[in-house]
């Protein structure tokens, strides 16, 4: 086509846009529910994998020395288990700051600190915290600190087990992800008997025109010309409203959501803002296909290839 028949076409879909106002904003609106519902889905999602992050970020094992332990052993073990693949990280902590750490935790039970002052020497030995990579990688580190030569120096073994909410916080995911999915899908067949049926009216309207156009040999690309870019201006305006809308509504729930977590690390604001292209670029791509598809399916009744 000429440049003056997609100057037309860009008209005409203008024109029928206003034409069928009531009709365009019905299916706008439809649009704009299936990318609010997307959006969620994809907020929850995230939101869940920084509260499984959060989680798997406090889980370690304590380990405890005798007091009489020499330092320098209880060094020479933490080496050794920083060699071990499955282990991230391993801190030490003297028995100075393991009597400052338990002071602090119970400052106001007097009747713990009298206690603690009546025995007069610090009753802690050396502590290593340790973290690994992987949570599968704590049985093995486990294992590793039941050897005889190992086991014979410790006091007490403190895991910090949290599988089980791990695994409450994995099934509420994908609970709600599976709930998201099945809202987005059926928004999304709605928004294509919605698109369908206002291009099959668009079309009845026009039918005489349409006519017309074929008597004096327009072309089949020509006539749908004018809904394909229609459809194209219903994605435009719907992502844009979905914009409008989610963003004010992101940025009111985010401190809340923060507070909860007691974290900021919890930054959709910050996750859209990076992933912006990626994310809405894919969503504009994903409507208007659909919208296109759609028309195309509509016209075909009427034009034949």
């Amino acid at each position: 086509m000429s440049l003056i028949s997609h100057f037309r076409v860009v008209r005409f879909a203008f024109q029928d846009f206003y034409r069928n106002f009531w009709l365009s904003v019905a299916t706008i609106s439809v649009l704009v529910l299936t990318l609010i519902s997307v959006n969620v889905l994809l907020t929850v999602n995230v939101i869940g994998k920084v509260a499984l992050s959060m989680v798997k970020s406090k889980i370690d094992v304590s380990v405890h020395f005798k007091p009489e332990i020499d330092e320098s052993r209880v060094q020479t073990i933490k080496i050794s288990l920083l060699s071990m693949p499955d282990v991230k990280d391993v801190e030490y902590v003297s028995p100075a700051q393991s009597l400052e750490r338990f002071s602090d935790m119970y400052k106001k039970d007097e009747l713990v600190l009298k206690s603690l002052g009546e025995v007069g020497v610090n009753p802690f030995g050396s502590t290593l915290v340790i973290k690994a990579r992987e949570i599968e990688g704590y049985p093995k580190i486990m294992q590793a600190l039941e050897e005889p030569a190992l086991s014979e120096m410790v006091e007490e073994k403190d895991f910090d087990d949290r599988q089980a909410l791990i695994t409450r916080i994995e099934s509420i995911a994908k609970k709600i992800e599976w709930f998201g999915l099945g809202a987005s899908l059926i928004f999304c067949l709605i928004t294509l008997l919605i698109v369908f049926n206002t291009i099959r009216v668009s079309i009845y309207t026009h039918r005489d025109e349409i006519r017309i156009m074929r008597l004096v040999g327009a072309s089949n690309s020509f006539i749908r010309g004018p809904f394909y870019v229609e459809a194209i201006i219903w994605s435009v305006l719907a992502l844009g409203l979905t914009l409008a809308l989610m963003y004010p509504a992101i940025s009111f729930f985010q401190p809340f959501v923060q507070r909860f977590f007691g974290t900021d690390a919890v930054d959709m604001i910050g996750f859209y803002r990076a992933n912006y292209l990626r994310v809405f670029g894919s969503q504009l791509a994903a409507v208007a296909l659909m919208a296109l598809i759609t028309t195309k399916m509509a016209t075909g009744r009427y034009l034949r290839d």
